[in-house]
């Protein structure tokens, strides 16, 4: 069996990082078929404004290095939105909660726009904090990840959850956002989890992505899981190297625990392969 690895949520960054080129040559050059791609907000690519022309110029960066990675020979699915961590750096910049929760909204319709043109393919990432912030701009992320849920029923657009490590309270949450709001479990990702939101993952049947760290995939690997997915997370900053890990990671860790009789060939396809297939409605490799 040929082993072939997918990275179901990764960031680039062609202004001051490695670019999707790159990423993709390197990835695909260790197996790698399928990348997910994560538009970063603009100021990662050194676009200081805060408007919506500036956000949908960082949009267009993620759909440019979107055709980079197709052109390496790798599928690859992408998303936008509006990161968490962004209600703090406008309420920072004196902006109000109101002004900011608008603000993605409109965000919001353009990013449907650009879907319905079929640049992109959903949401990501939009969610709560999982640093310590005040309660308005907690309810205030959340009263923005509601909507985007909404938007991702209502035009069949994935959408990638950043989420507190929670466990139980974190999953279910989610859960019940879904039950209020209707939203097919199948198109939500819970994004960067560790063990105990991936027990709880399973047993709701959310996608959910795994960082490419040794023990946390060791020990999440054991539950013998089927809606897992392997992700790096990398944010391609080069002042922040390997955080949160390498697109390549992923194969040298798989390889290891292979290695080691830990996993076998087939839980590694199905994660790898089969899972993005259905996850990502995209064609086998």
């Amino acid at each position: 069996m040929e082993l072939l690895y997918s990275d179901a949520h990764c960031h680039s960054n062609p202004i001051e990082g490695l670019g999707a080129g790159y990423i993709a040559r390197k990835f695909r050059s260790m197996g790698g078929w399928f990348i997910a791609l994560i538009g970063l907000p603009p100021h990662h690519y050194g676009i200081n404004g805060d408007s919506i022309e500036d956000y949908l110029k960082a949009y267009e960066i993620t759909i440019s290095e979107a055709r980079k990675i197709r052109e390496e020979g790798l599928k690859t699915k992408v998303l936008v939105g509006f990161h968490p961590a962004e209600v703090d750096h406008y309420v920072k910049k004196g902006r109000n909660l109101e002004e900011i929760i608008e603000f993605a909204e409109k965000l919001f319709k353009e990013i449907t726009r650009l879907h319905q043109k079929g640049l992109i393919d959903g949401i990501g990432e939009v969610g709560r904090q999982h640093y310590s912030t005040s309660p308005p701009r907690l309810v205030a992320s959340e009263l923005i990840m509601a909507k985007a849920l909404e938007i991702a029923r209502d035009y069949d657009m994935i959408v990638h959850l950043h989420l507190e490590q929670g466990g139980f309270a974190t999953v279910e949450s989610i859960n019940l956002f879904t039950k209020v709001l209707g939203v097919p479990k199948n198109l939500v990702f819970l994004h960067h989890v560790g063990y105990n939101e991936a027990f709880w993952g399973e047993r709701q049947g959310f996608w959910y992505t795994v960082p490419a760290k040794e023990k946390t995939l060791v020990k999440t690997l054991g539950l013998k899981p089927l809606s897992m997915l392997t992700e790096s997370d990398f944010i391609d900053d080069p002042r922040r190297p390997g955080v949160s890990s390498y697109p390549w990671n992923i194969p040298v860790i798989i390889n290891k625990l292979l290695s080691q009789g830990i996993i076998d060939e087939d839980l590694v396809y199905r994660i790898e392969v089969d899972n993005i297939v259905k996850a990502y409605n995209v064609n086998p490799p």
